[in-house]
């Protein structure tokens, strides 16, 4: 028997290889459908730990400390006692204690918070020494500025420190406030005028403050997922939570959503990845049963022979299963050896390696058995047919109730699935979050193609059969021969059917594989900003302006950025925003150019000196002030430069400024008045132009006349310091400031009164607009048009803007922002400090030693990302994953399609040919021989190629896939396109070229002299 079986699939080779192969297909990817879901899960674990924010990787615990528990070592303690609690290795555990105080300057106070937390010294860069005994503080570069304070002054605190005032031994600059040291503390506020001052525990017990807050924060490295499972993550943190809750401790878990979140996101994968199977699954038996049932017809001969000479029926049933049966069972076990080298690259904790491989093993015996199944219905009508059928070399149609009736359910549960997709996609989406689709809307697009091609199928025969009537009518003997086959051949419904379902689901496959790629492309370019960013430490603003303007003159590849998240304004050097960054319209413009010269205006020339010695030409009105300049060189470094007290009426006043001796630009003076009243015997004051003593509009005392500053060479003379345009006071509410008025002689600055009074003894050059332009984005153009706005552009840093554009969302910093010129508002911040997040971007044709030339301008390099890593990291999220898997499930269906379409070719291939070597001797044409035998397959493939790209288009939009992009469902930008061109064209080209392959190849050719076709 079985030799009887080999010989018959040696003596029809062609179908035995297509079974074996189209088995080999679905087993192998039934097989590898538990290893890709095992994998694709831990992928996307770690992926969105990495990805995520720290805070929320995060567990927080805050406890109150009465002034009875305040020990030295309470931090450490309660670091041990949380991280034995929730018992994750893999987490990095941090304590701090956090007093709220003021610093106490005169009668007037700020609010600085004191805190202690373990490893400050080693996260930041230090000048001075880290505080090591009690009173001893760090204070940060804008403290210092702010309070005027520097290593070794003395700081009065309160409460507990007013009469014995802390010492500075540090000014700390922080390293990389984005850190997981930093962001999880939220310690660092970034609209604070003062950041924390840093002590050892001993200051703050010796203090015993009313009101002490000890918090300790807990946050999981990006692969904490890559060790445990995310609900061993949830359940421990679940189970610390009370314990750590009886001891004081008030919770905050966002470590614990993220857990829950990428366990639903595996479900996601869980879920609908075996959708595609099932799709898959039902695609091949369908094939399959096409290739069995017609390649049954080589069989008919064979079997009526059998039942004339009285063959019993269990014999047949051998026979004939048996030649299908033995190429898919070769097929199941290729397909099963295939998967092997998969099973490397499984680890995830929800599938086990011996589950996983259990589940690969039923898949692939699932297929083969339904396959076999599907051979065995196929074959069961000629095993069941009359002797006389069998003998007829044309099959009749196949025709009744239980024909429509198929068809009718299937285009009911097309119409069903058709519906709740549309619900399901066009629900509320407050309503309808984290609600799960069904099984039938997920499947709808499978259903609505099968029916189309169903309902497709039962117009073709018909319109054929006109076709060729009145083909014949008219003489055109090869559109006739064409039609005819169309008409009278019984496979032509079912395959059209099956050859457009397989169109349908690729093209949808591709449109929606290449709308996920896209929005994960672009979701990573607008967090990232360009092709490549540099997170970078610097001494200001400046600094790093000036730094990557000299290491790229011409603004081809590098662009210093400042980025403030919380704040919401982004900060670019606008010389390059149309060279550097991965612009897009919705950012304010599509003409990034454009957008450039509306963010930065043409500013005056800066008012600047040079000399290592600068001579200031001053005068004091009444009384007498001390005197101060603030400049900054070309590099961006600050320089102060002291006059002195002027007193006694005009004179000059020199002040050493040694890094200015190639240039600096002029920023601001500080004037301080020493609120003495004049004697009677002080110098009379002298007379401005226009303005007599006698005057009530005479400067009050400690007035003082700036007329000139001057250097080594030239530098700047009494007209500037006399048009009042170019003079400012500070920006926004705050301690009252100096008041200023021009002469002709100069400018005229009267302080306020001196310390403890509050006032603010500042005069900047104004070198900038009246107000900063920005282009907002989000509710912030909403919140600016209904008031006279204002953004912190950077950390205690208030400026007026006027809004120059909208936008959809501004990059790296989100929706809800402004976006502004760095050089600009760096002039009008007039601080000289530094900024939030301190970047520089960068393009792909950036040099390899960036990093190097940067730290060779004093701007130092601690991290960075680039769109195409993140752009990786989205695409192993549970979308992108599931999306990949249908694409593959799409294309072997393409594949198994064209089996069955060539496998209905070639076992008609020796009867047709027959046919058509008759039809030569009669006098037809090779042409027309040709044409009729390529054409009626390739015009069913031509008929299923268009049908399938049309019903692609509303199965990919209407019928839009339930999962989201992204699991956070992400919507900063619009969504891009469902369905575009390209992608769609190269899909349905794909598919076409396919099926012309295998029609050419399993028609053969037909000879010239009328001979069969070989």
């Amino acid at each position: 028997m079985f030799g009887l079986i080999l010989r018959a699939l040696a003596s029809r080779r062609a179908p035995s290889i297509t079974l074996f192969l189209l088995t080999v297909l679905s087993a192998g990817a039934a097989a590898a459908a538990p290893q890709y879901i095992a994998t694709a899960t831990r992928d996307l674990a770690h992926a969105t730990a990495e990805a995520a924010p720290v805070l929320d990787r995060a567990v927080f615990m805050r406890r109150p400390i009465d002034q009875a528990d305040l020990r030295p070592d309470a931090v450490s303690q309660a670091e041990q006692e949380v991280g034995t609690e929730i018992g994750l290795p893999d987490l990095r555990v941090h304590g701090s204690w956090v007093v709220n105080g003021s610093v106490v300057v005169g009668s007037n106070s700020n609010n600085v918070l004191l805190v202690n937390r373990t490893g400050f010294c080693a996260e930041v860069d230090l000048d001075g020494a880290c505080p090591s005994r009690p009173g001893e503080v760090a204070v940060s570069e804008p403290t210092a500025r702010n309070f005027g304070v520097e290593v070794g002054d003395a700081l009065a605190y309160a409460p507990g420190y007013e009469e014995k005032p802390f010492t500075v031994t540090a000014v700390y600059r922080i390293r990389d406030p984005y850190s997981d040291y930093w962001a999880a503390a939220r310690l660092l506020d970034s609209g604070q005028q003062n950041p924390p001052l840093f002590t050892v525990p001993e200051t703050i017990v010796a203090a015993r403050p009313q009101t002490t807050t000890l918090v300790v924060d807990a946050v999981a490295s990006g692969d904490v997922f890559q060790h445990h499972p995310p609900l061993s993550v949830r359940d421990r943190i679940v189970e610390a939570t009370p314990t750590l809750g009886e001891r004081g401790y008030e919770p905050q878990t966002p470590l614990r959503v993220l857990a829950v979140t990428i366990y639903n996101s595996q479900l996601d994968i869980v879920y609908a990845v075996p959708i595609s199977m099932i799709e898959l699954l039902a695609f091949c038996w369908i094939a399959l049963f096409l290739a069995v049932r017609h390649g049954a017809l080589e069989r008919h001969r064979d079997i009526g022979l059998l039942k004339l000479r009285g063959a019993g029926g269990s014999r047949m049933l051998a026979l004939t299963l048996g030649q299908s049966a033995v190429p898919m069972l070769l097929g199941g076990l290729v397909g099963l050896a295939v998967m092997v080298p998969l099973r490397a690259g499984v680890g995830i904790a929800e599938f086990s390696p011996t589950t996983t491989d259990l589940l690969s093993v039923a898949a692939a015996a699932v297929t083969v058995l339904g396959a076999i199944l599907a051979a065995a219905i196929a074959e069961r009508r000629a095993l069941s047919a009359p002797v006389a059928l069998l003998m007829r070399a044309v099959p009749p149609r196949r025709t009744g109730w239980r024909y429509g009736a198929v068809d009718g359910v299937l285009v009911i549960l097309a119409l069903a699935g058709a519906y709740e997709a549309w619900s399901y996609a066009s629900r509320d989406p407050v309503e309808g979050a984290g609600q799960q689709s069904t099984w039938l809307a997920l499947l709808a697009p499978a259903l609505l193609a099968f029916a189309l091609g169903v309902v497709l199928a039962r117009v073709v025969v018909p319109i054929a059969a006109g076709v060729a009537r009145r083909a014949l009518r008219a003489g055109r003997l090869g559109v006739a021969f064409t039609a005819t086959e169309l008409a009278r051949r019984p496979a032509v419904p079912r395959l059209t059917a099956l050859l457009t379902a397989a169109v349908t689901l690729f093209c949808v496959a591709v449109t929606t594989s290449d709308t996920t790629t896209r929005s994960g492309a672009e979701r990573a370019a607008t967090e990232i900003g360009a092709d490549q960013v540099l997170l970078v430490t610097a001494p200001s603003r400046t600094v790093l302006l000036a730094a990557t303007r000299e290491i790229d003159p011409r603004g081809e590849f590098a662009m210093a950025v400042v980025a403030s998240a919380n704040l919401g304004v982004l900060a670019v050097d606008t010389t390059r925003l149309a060279t550097v960054p991965r612009w897009r319209g919705d950012y304010g413009g599509a003409d990034a150019a454009a957008v450039a010269a509306r963010l930065r205006p043409e500013p005056p020339a800066p008012l600047t000196v040079t000399g290592a010695e600068l001579t200031l030409t001053a005068t004091a009105l009444r009384g007498s002030a001390q005197v101060k300049a603030a400049l900054q060189t070309t590099g961006g470094a600050a320089v102060h430069a002291d006059f002195g007290w002027v007193k006694g009426g005009a004179g000059d006043y020199r002040a050493a400024a040694p890094g200015c001796a190639a240039g600096c630009r002029l920023v601001s003076f500080e004037i301080v008045g020493s609120g003495v009243v004049p004697e009677a015997t002080a110098p009379p004051a002298p007379a401005l132009p226009g303005l007599p003593i006698e005057s009530p509009e005479y400067p009050a005392p400690d007035a003082v006349l700036l007329s000139a500053l001057r250097g080594a060479e030239g530098g700047i003379d009494t007209p500037a310091f006399a048009e009042r345009s170019r003079w400012r006071t500070a920006v926004g509410g705050g301690p009252a400031p100096a008041a200023v008025a021009s002469t002709a002689t100069g400018l005229v600055v009267t302080p306020g009164p001196p310390p403890p009074s509050p006032n603010d003894p500042f005069v900047y050059v104004d070198d900038n607009p009246e107000r900063l332009p920005a282009i907002a984005a989000g509710v912030r153009r909403a919140e600016f048009d209904a008031s006279d706005p204002h953004v912190v552009a950077f950390p205690g840093s208030a400026v007026p803007i006027t809004i120059t554009g909208s936008a959809v969302a501004v990059p790296r910093v989100g929706r809800d922002a402004v976006l502004v010129d760095l050089e600009t508002a760096d002039l009008m911040s007039s601080d000289l400090g530094g900024g939030e997040s301190l970047q520089v971007w960068a393009t792909s044709a950036a040099p390899a030693d960036l990093a190097d030339r940067l730290a060779a301008h004093d701007v130092a390099v601690y991290g960075g990302g680039t769109i195409a890593a993140l752009a990786d990291r989205y695409s192993r999220q549970a979308p992108p994953s599931t999306t990949r898997f249908q694409l593959i499930a799409a294309a072997l269906m393409v594949l198994l399609a064209a089996g069955a379409l060539g496998v209905i070719v070639a076992v008609e291939r020796r009867p047709r040919g027959a046919e058509l070597a008759a039809l030569r001797q009669q006098g037809l044409s090779a042409r027309t021989a040709r044409r009729a035998m390529f054409g009626g397959y390739l015009i069913v493939s031509a008929v299923a190629l268009v049908a399938g790209v049309v019903t692609a288009v509303p199965a990919r939009t209407v019928l839009a896939a339930p999962l989201s992009a992204f699991p956070d469902r992400w919507d900063v930008l619009p969504p891009p396109a469902a369905v575009r061109p390209l992608p769609l064209l190269l899909a349905a080209v794909s598919a076409a070229l396919v099926f012309a392959l295998v029609v050419a190849l399993a028609s053969g050719r037909v000879r010239r002299d009328g001979g069969e076709p070989t």
